[in-house]
């Protein structure tokens, strides 16, 4: 399920995803910013999380970064 978070203003939004192997990745997306939810190359794939908590900090922190960098 989708959850919207908030920095600087700016929405983004979480794409958590539970693996097969149990592992939890999470994708994400800043609208009017991003036009893709996969923040990186196509062929590389998301790091992969024990936790859904772990996967969705890490997509959240990776997204604040991008905010800094267009800021």
């Amino acid at each position: 399920m989708a959850e919207t978070c908030y920095s600087k203003g700016k929405k983004i939004i979480l794409l958590p995803e539970q693996k097969r192997n149990g592992t939890w990745i999470c994708r994400f997306t800043i609208p009017g910013l991003m036009d893709s939810t996969l923040c990186r190359p196509h062929d590389v794939p998301p790091d992969a999380y024990k936790t859904e908590w772990e996967a969705k900090t890490a997509a959240f922190e990776s997204a604040k970064r991008m905010l800094d960098v267009q800021a």
